[in-house]
Order: C-alpha cells, then sequence, then structure tokens
C-alpha cells in the first residue's frame, strides 16, 4: 500500500513539473547573454539559462495551460564586488521575460509577459560569480488554439526588478539613487537565439474552425411562394379600353345576339349601369353582364314606347271624334 501511495505522488509530481499536468510534455531550454545596467557599476553582462516542460503537440480547440519556468542566471565577480563594497550580503527580487508566441495559421503573434521570482542568493565573498535562480509560471487558460499549424514562443527580453540587496541584518542596502529597491534594464546582446519552443497544433480534438461545417445548411424549399393573382382586380375608375370591341363599358352599347353591337336609348345610362355592375370588387361574369344589360335596355325601350303612347292616343281619339261629328 505504502508502494502504491508512493508511486501516486511521484506520478503526480512528474505531471506537474510538466507544466500543466501535460504527461507528453518535453524539456526544452534556452540560454541567452544579455547586458544590464546596474547601480554603481553600470553596465555588466549576464547569462540566463531557461528551462521548462512543454508538450511538442497540442490540438486545434485546446487552450494553452500554465507551464513551470525556470531560470539559472549567472552574475560576474565584478557585479559581487559592487554589491559586497557597500556591505550586501544577499539578493532577491523579481525578474520578467518578454516572450512572443507565434500563434499557428497566421493568426498573428501575442506578446505575454512572465514574471518569475528571483530566490535568495549569496553574494560571494571574496567577490567571484555566482548564480541565482528564477522560478515562476507563464500564463495558463487564456489562448485556445484556433486553427492547425506550428506555434512558436520565443523569448525577446529580461527586466530585473525590484531586486533588494541586503546586508548581514537583513535590512535593505541604499544603492544610490535607486533607493532601497533598484531596476536593472537588460538587452538581449546581438547574434542571440530567441526561441525556445516550437509546438505543433494538429486538427484533431474537434473540428478545425477553419474547416467548412460537415453539414451544409438546410436546402431552402422546393415550392416557391404561391404566385400572385394574374388577373388584378378591375380598378373601378377604369372606363375599360374604347378599342376593345367586346368590352360592354368601351363601346357605350350591348352586345347584340348577331355579334354587333345595340345602342341603349338616347344617352348613356345603359352603358353607365354595364360599367358599375362589371367593377368593384371581384366583378361579374361576362355573359351575366351582357344579360343584365341587355334586359336593362329593353326595359329602357319600353319605357320609352309606353310614354309614347301616353302622349299620342289621346290625340287620336279627339281627333277621330271631331271626324266622327
Amino acid at each position: 500500500m505504502w508502494g502504491s501511495a508512493l508511486a501516486g505522488a511521484s506520478a503526480a509530481l512528474l505531471a506537474l513539473t510538466a507544466g500543466g499536468g501535460s504527461a507528453s510534455a518535453d524539456p526544452v531550454s534556452l540560454t541567452q547573454k544579455y547586458t544590464c545596467k546596474f547601480p554603481i557599476i553600470n553596465n555588466d553582462p549576464i547569462e540566463a539559462a531557461i528551462t521548462t516542460d512543454m508538450p511538442a503537440t497540442m490540438k486545434v480547440g485546446e487552450t494553452v495551460p500554465e507551464y513551470d519556468i525556470k531560470a539559472v542566471t549567472k552574475v560576474s565577480a565584478r557585479a559581487a564586488q559592487g554589491l559586497g563594497v557597500l556591505g550586501a550580503v544577499t539578493l532577491e527580487g523579481k525578474a520578467t521575460a518578454d516572450v512572443v508566441v507565434t500563434q499557428p495559421g497566421g493568426d498573428g503573434n501575442l506578446p505575454i509577459k512572465v514574471v518569475n521570482t528571483v530566490a535568495k542568493a549569496n553574494i560571494p565573498n571574496p567577490a567571484a560569480p555566482f548564480e541565482v535562480t528564477a522560478t515562476g509560471k507563464s500564463p495558463g487558460g487564456l489562448l485556445t488554439w484556433g486553427k492547425a499549424g506550428e506555434a512558436a514562443f520565443d523569448v525577446k527580453g529580461l527586466k530585473l526588478h525590484n531586486m533588494i540587496a541586503r546586508d548581514a541584518d537583513g535590512k535593505p542596502v541604499q544603492l544610490p539613487p535607486n533607493g532601497d529597491e533598484f531596476t536593472a534594464d537588460c538587452t538581449l546582446d546581438a547574434g542571440q537565439k530567441t526561441l525556445l519552443h516550437k509546438m505543433t497544433i494538429t486538427g484533431g480534438g474537434g473540428q478545425d474552425p477553419t474547416d467548412p461545417p460537415t453539414d451544409p445548411p438546410t436546402d431552402p424549399p422546393t415550392d416557391p411562394p404561391t404566385d400572385p393573382p394574374t388577373d388584378p382586380p378591375t380598378d373601378p375608375s377604369d372606363p375599360g379600353d374604347p378599342t376593345d370591341p367586346t368590352d360592354p363599358a368601351g363601346s357605350g352599347g350591348i352586345p347584340a345576339s348577331d355579334g354587333g353591337t345595340t345602342t341603349g336609348g338616347s344617352g348613356s345610362s345603359g352603358s353607365d349601369v354595364n360599367t358599375q355592375l362589371t367593377s368593384g370588387s371581384g366583378g361579374l361574369a361576362a355573359t351575366g353582364t351582357s344579360g343584365i344589360g341587355l334586359m336593362l335596355a329593353a326595359a329602357g325601350g319600353l319605357g320609352a314606347a309606353g310614354i309614347a303612347a301616353f302622349h299620342y292616343l289621346p290625340q287620336r281619339i279627339r281627333r277621330g271624334g271631331q271626324a266622327a261629328s
């Protein structure tokens, strides 16, 4: 049981030191030379060896975890001498690395800052070169790979800040003109490599956002919308086409049974009535309209004959009486 527990603890420790719990991570490293501007001694060289564990491959859709970073920096004997003459016996602080992530598939570059804590280191006396160790974690859980391709991690710069030199009593040593803390800006020496790691991003683990969807959109309905009525409603204000001989409204008369046209009385009342019947909402059938117009015209003719008889017969009767007498 104790053996199993120890094995499990060892596996967990290895997964943690592999960076973000990735069991497939591989050791990567980069050594760079910088020139930093220190108090009192001004420009002085340092050499930083960066190590971490990162996977060789990841998949589209996966989020980059945080990685444990370690940087061991070599400081010159000259720097140790300059700090020692002021009574400093230890050195500690912060170191921030400028890292540029080249995203795959042409998604551009992402500049990030990785802050590391410089552990307290003893300054040798007599003066000699010494090392300071910085540890930290890269930002994790932020960047998700969106495309397949190759990603790159380049270290482009370094800055030492919040650096504190302490005396034997643990009190900060004043380093003019900085006070208790100082900052050392560092410049990467010419010709130095910057590539820390390359990573291949594969298209697995979900669909590549650059690929077209596998299921095309649903086809539009095959049946087009219902066509509008081919015969628009008759406009009541349209008197009709006067050139059309079959149009009762335009001819001013009524179609006769033999195909000719019979005029309706002395005015246009027959035509007006016929037009009103054929207009409006929906209208009437042509044959029904012609029949109604014919009946109306006949009624008008009978009325006219009755009126004539009303005036003519009395006169005829009187003339007949006078002749008889």
